[in-house]
């Protein structure tokens, strides 16, 4: 049977429960968290509070999508799971160019050489702390969308997946390059269940990207719920209607992606909660029915892994 590899080790895809799958619990400070200070999220115990909390109301786990090399700490992600209860999985893979050195290997290692690191990892554990294996591989592109760079480590990304049988969740800007990306990934060998594309619904009044991306049979991974520097959660729900009567209920996922300023154990504006404590209760209120709520939050993310 298909198992989900967490930082705590192999689980089922019935044990995950209410999943979301784009957060970060734990950022260390790096490149990125000094351009953006709201990104750095380094203390162990407050990370641990709020994936408890989280956990009281409901939820069952997250995926936690800082790859290596970008803040990603392995060994305390794990020491959040066991002491939270929550199932989370990390990742291998990359992130935007801004979130490393100038000397950093992701500036300049070729295809083979950023697949085999990518491999490694997933075969033998994240280089911090071997013991915790990611269950999946990150991908970044920029406003740019698949330029000649970017195509490259999307494709060592994709075939990493590809061939451990692991989603892929690729960092987009609203969506830039998403249908490309898709088919590259499907080249590269993966089923449109395992390809996630973010943040498109950082722009909600569109649905054209929207629809466009849905076409390739891959997942929208929606995470700017209460995001409201973007736009309000009554604009989030017209879209996520618009895409349940287009047919693509089970593409969708959702999520928050997580910084400081919207963890509550960080003085943040609300918690890792907030989906499970506002939001589905206003999609209730707006006539989504249960079943599809569970559809997104529940059967989806399995579906995303096995």
């Amino acid at each position: 049977m298909k198992t989900v590899q967490t930082v705590c080790g192999p689980a089922l895809p019935s044990e995950l429960g209410h999943f979301q799958m784009h957060e970060h619990l734990f950022v260390a400070e790096g490149p990125g968290t000094q351009r953006f200070p709201a990104l750095l999220a380094d203390d162990c115990e407050r990370s641990a509070q709020e994936a408890a909390r989280y956990v009281s109301q409901g939820g069952g786990g997250f995926l936690d999508a800082q790859p290596v090399g970008a803040g990603r700490n392995a060994a305390m992600l794990r020491e959040i799971s066991r002491a939270s209860g929550a199932k989370i999985v990390c990742v291998t893979g990359y992130h935007l160019p801004h979130f490393y050195p100038e000397e950093h290997w992701i500036h300049s290692a070729d295809e083979r050489a950023l697949f085999a690191r990518f491999r490694d990892e997933l075969q033998n554990g994240c280089v911090e702390c071997r013991e915790v294996r990611p269950g999946a591989v990150k991908a970044a592109l920029g406003r740019k969308g698949l330029d000649a760079r970017a195509e490259v480590k999307l494709r060592a990304a994709a075939r990493a997946a590809a061939e451990a049988d692991v989603p892929i969740v690729i960092h987009t800007e609203k969506g830039a390059g998403g249908v490309e990306a898709v088919q590259l990934c499907r080249e590269a060998g993966l089923s449109p269940a395992r390809i996630l594309i973010c943040h498109v619904d950082r722009q909600a009044d569109d649905f054209a990207p929207h629809d466009a991306i849905a076409a390739t049979g891959a997942m929208l991974e929606y995470d700017t719920i209460g995001r409201l520097k973007y736009h309000d959660d009554a604009s989030e729900i017209r879209l996520i209607r618009h895409m349940i009567e287009g047919g693509h209920l089970e593409q969708l996922l959702l999520s928050l992606d997580t910084t400081n300023q919207r963890l509550s154990t960080y003085g943040g504006e609300i918690g890792l909660d907030y989906i499970l404590n506002c939001f589905l209760p206003a999609l209730r209120e707006a006539g989504v029915p249960e079943e599809q709520i569970r559809s997104m939050t529940i059967e989806n993310p399995r579906r995303a892994f096995a």
